[in-house]
């Protein structure tokens, strides 16, 4: 992310957030009539212990100088979850993103096609590299179409589309959040453009709009009628250190009880 993009991330950050916190969020009186949603600045400053300025600075994109210890308390004042905290810190500069993802090694696509259940091996940029056999027969992937975008084909691909059925918005919700999440933390040509494709569909733009920002390594149950029948799982990643981060990890989607015996048929 340049500079620039960074400024404004966090500035659009900042505001989206404060907007959502009302006076009696906060625990202060409602006096007088207001003429923005949410607390003011001032009122975010005096609640975190810093200066207006030094708020107005940071909520205008300059984190310079700012420390871990104020971001906190700024967090503390937003109830930022803890996705959006380590979100704030990487806008401001205290977090490093991951370097372009490496080649998983043998070992890691091995350990990958032993798994019992659906897993792949994806990258920071949500491109999956590999994936077993019963992540194949789920989905209904052929042998041929690696790599694919994780998002493009599970989600936009008229084909598995048709499988999350009336669970659609359900299942793509959280992965809109951590899409947030990925993009305002490293914002290449690839992720960008699967978002334009994304908020061209109004149903999708909706959620996107919504600005709700969740780490990538969090789980989420997701419901589909897949080839195999309804296929209910939760994800587990799993990051996958290298010499330059964790760029890249294998994601297991763990069925349930009922949808364990069906795969096991």
């Amino acid at each position: 992310m340049s500079e620039e993009e960074q400024r404004a991330e966090l500035r659009r950050f900042l505001k989206n957030r404060r907007a959502r916190i009302t006076p009696a969020d906060a625990g202060l009186p409602m006096t007088g009539r207001r003429r923005v949603p949410g607390l003011r600045r001032e009122e975010v400053a005096s609640l975190a212990g810093i200066g207006v300025s030094w708020y107005t600075s940071l909520e205008n994109g300059d984190a310079d100088g700012v420390s871990e210890a104020t971001l906190s308390a700024v967090a503390d004042v937003l109830r930022l979850s803890e996705s959006e905290r380590e979100y704030l810190l990487a806008l401001a500069g205290h977090l490093c993103a991951p370097e372009a993802s490496p080649t998983p090694g043998r070992a890691v696509r091995d350990t990958m096609h032993a798994i019992a259940f659906p897993a792949y091996i994806i990258t920071a940029d949500w491109i999956i590299v590999d994936c077993n056999v019963h992540f194949r027969r789920v989905w209904g992937i052929g042998e041929d179409e690696l790599p694919f975008n994780a998002v493009d084909r599970l989600f936009l691909d008229p084909r598995t589309r048709k499988m999350h059925g009336s669970y659609f918005i359900a299942n793509l919700t959280p992965i809109i959040a951590m899409l947030h999440s990925s993009l305002g933390r490293r914002p290449t040509a690839g992720l960008r453009a699967l978002v334009e494709r994304l908020v061209a569909d109004r149903e999708i733009r909706a959620v996107w709009d919504d600005y709700n920002i969740e780490s990538p390594l969090l789980p989420n149950t997701v419901t589909i009628e897949s080839l195999a029948g309804t296929f209910r799982y939760e994800t587990l990643t799993l990051p996958i250190p290298s010499a330059s981060g964790a760029s890249y990890a294998v994601v297991v989607q763990v069925p349930d009880d009922s949808t364990r015996r069906r795969l096991e048929m």
